[in-house]
């Protein structure tokens, strides 16, 4: 089954370890949704980042 998974604080330390040792797993199936708020990250084919706060209903 392929996993859809939302990381918030993507920019952040535990994010940045989350996201880098998910997709680095060839094991793993499946994309992520990173939302950042100010900052950006790398892309990445199977990375989708949405630039937006928590605090927005509408962005999550």
């Amino acid at each position: 089954m392929e996993k859809k998974i939302l990381v918030t604080g993507a920019t952040g330390k535990v994010g940045q370890a989350f996201i880098n040792t998910f997709l680095s797993d060839p094991k793993e199936k499946g994309t992520i949704r990173a939302l950042c708020h100010k900052r950006s990250i790398p892309s990445n084919a199977r990375l989708e980042v949405i630039r937006g706060s928590i605090s927005d209903r509408k962005t999550v």
